[in-house]
């Protein structure tokens, strides 16, 4: 298996297609796309903000179809964060 990152100009345009399509006003986290021996097609793992919906959303694509979707809202990422600021290397204690 080869993984290389992408930028989402990278993306083919079936993919950013649609994304177009689910999602009006996005801002790109990160794009990968992965190769197997075994399997034809690449897959394609992407991460967005939706700043409509305030969600984060990891879509994975494979022969061109979304194969999974995972969202989190951001008001759950900022509570994680509170909650266990050690997992995100932060110390809200002495940011206060």
């Amino acid at each position: 298996m080869q993984v290389k990152k992408l930028s989402f100009d990278e993306l083919p345009s079936r993919v950013t297609d649609e994304i177009s399509a689910r999602y009006k006003d996005i801002q790109p986290i990160e794009a990968a796309v992965m190769e197997f021996e075994t399997i034809a097609e690449p897959t394609y793992a992407i991460s967005f903000l939706d700043v409509d919906r305030n969600i984060i959303v990891e879509l994975t694509f494979m022969d061109g179809k979304i194969v999974h979707e995972n969202r989190v809202t951001l008001r759950t990422v900022f509570k994680a964060m509170e909650k266990h600021p050690e997992r995100f290397g932060l110390n809200w204690k002495e940011a206060k």
